[in-house]
């Protein structure tokens, strides 16, 4: 808004002269309005003398004077004298527009920032800009107290300004929290390929300081460029403790991150490969679980981790993982229900496995899924093999691999689908690829008990 001259005419109130007349007197202010600071000029036209009361606890004498103010609606008052002697009282409105701004400092680089201030005097519905080193960055209009809010995502420290068609405000000098990306490439599993990663954006806000240490060992402590990768030692278990700070540039603000690697035993599921299948087959084989060799989960790894599964009353997933390592970690083999004979098989329908014994001890463990049709039973008892039949037999449920019948037409043989659940008609089922070797080592005669 465009201040001009403002005059207020007054009318000396004096002792009346001879002739009635009254001498005139009048004050102006130059400007009246203008953007604060405001340097206003006053002066007492036709006086010969004035006391000013600016309004806002200071004043001056004399027929004019100059005052600066601040952001605000002010009344200044004057007492004049006329050359006559007389003397009245005079005042005038002085606005001077004022714009604050406030915002997060340090703000986060990227992130919606949000900047407030005030029109003064308040004003319904003024529109405000805010604009910083890379332009415009919003605008909005205040609300009944005057107040307004803008959100922005700060990119660029420096100064930002609010502005209207009335005043700015005073510049807001932001510093910025530049982005830190750190991370862990890789699940941490011993053997694996595991990487530390971190990225500072922007690049230029400064440099990198790595610190990695292991227990007491200090591994790594420098400062790298914007972008970082570090690879980390997964040969045995560990923990490495990593810290990622920036060091920054100016204008720029510090941040800092730590991290926890973890080196563990993997989480394993068909189809992975490598060295640690391979260290499972061995562990559960050592366990006297019938177990394939090789660094590949495939379905006969999973048999192995089912029967695991059942005898430690572990839920039956199929899947290694953490609770399935501690329970390896510390497992026994199991001891057979029944001691002679020395050499025998044990059905275990409740757990689904089955159980070869010899000299009294188990030497093997195969999963297996007994009756579990409606309708349909696995019968209990001690039985003997009565009948062999070398590769595929048909029966009138189904055709058997190499069954070994042990009571009537029930047998244990190979089947392709053995579930960690009972499900067959009645007989039980053991898994394709382990049928041939129950097969070839254990005779007619051996005791067969199902519990």
């Amino acid at each position: 808004m465009r201040c001009g001259l403002v005059t207020l005419v007054a009318l000396l109130i004096a002792a009346p002269a001879a002739s009635g007349a009254h001498a005139r007197v009048t004050i102006q202010a130059t400007p009246a309005a203008g953007a604060a600071p405001l340097n206003v000029t006053f002066n007492a036209v036709d006086a010969v003398g004035a006391h000013w009361d600016f309004g806002d606890g200071s004043g001056a004498d004399g027929v004019t004077a100059e005052h600066v103010y601040a952001a605000g609606r002010w009344t200044a008052t004057a007492m004049v004298r006329a050359a006559d002697g007389s003397t009245t009282t005079q005042s005038v409105a002085i606005t001077a527009y004022g714009l604050t701004l406030s915002g997060p400092n340090p703000a986060r680089y990227a992130r919606r920032t949000v900047f407030r201030g005030t029109v003064i005097p308040a004003e319904r519905g003024v529109a405000v800009s805010l604009t910083g080193p890379s332009g415009r960055l919003g605008t909005a209009r205040t609300g009944a107290q005057g107040t307004y809010t803008i959100r922005a995502r700060v990119t660029v420290p420096g100064q930002y300004l609010a502005t209207s068609e009335r005043a700015s405000s005073a510049p807001l000098v932001l510093r910025v929290v530049p982005k830190l990306v750190a991370g862990l490439a890789g699940d941490g599993a011993r053997g694996s390929r595991y990487y530390f990663t971190a990225q500072l954006v922007p690049s230029g806000a400064g440099v990198l300081a790595v610190r990695i240490s292991r227990g007491t060992n200090s591994l790594v402590d420098r400062t790298f460029g914007g972008r970082v990768r570090i690879k980390l030692d997964t040969r045995r278990l560990a923990t490495y403790v990593i810290h990622v700070a920036v060091v920054p540039n100016e204008s720029y603000a510090a941040t800092a991150r730590v991290l926890h690697a973890n080196v563990v035993l993997p989480r394993l599921a068909v189809g992975r490969r490598g060295a640690a299948v391979a260290q499972l087959g061995g562990q559960l084989r050592r366990l006297h679980y019938a177990a394939p060799y090789g660094a590949t989960f495939d379905g006969r790894m999973l048999d192995a981790v089912f029967a695991f599964q059942k005898v430690q009353g572990l839920p039956r997933t199929g899947v290694v993982d953490a609770r399935f390592w501690r329970a390896l970690a510390n497992a026994r083999t199991p001891i057979p229900r029944y001691a002679e004979p020395a050499n025998h098989l044990e059905i275990y329908k409740g757990r689904q496995v089955l159980y070869v014994v010899r000299d009294s001890r188990v030497a093997l463990i195969v999963p297996v899924s007994t009756a579990g049709l409606p309708g349909r039973f696995t019968p209990v008892g001690r039985f003997s093999i009565y009948r062999k039949v070398v590769g595929f037999d048909p029966s009138p449920l189904g055709t058997l691999y190499d069954p070994m019948y042990f009571t009537g037409g029930y047998a244990i043989h190979g089947n392709p689908s053995v579930p960690p659940y009972p499900a067959s008609h009645g007989c039980v089922r053991v898994p394709m690829w382990v049928a041939p070797h129950l097969y070839s080592t254990n005779p007619y005669g051996e005791a067969v008990y199902v519990y």
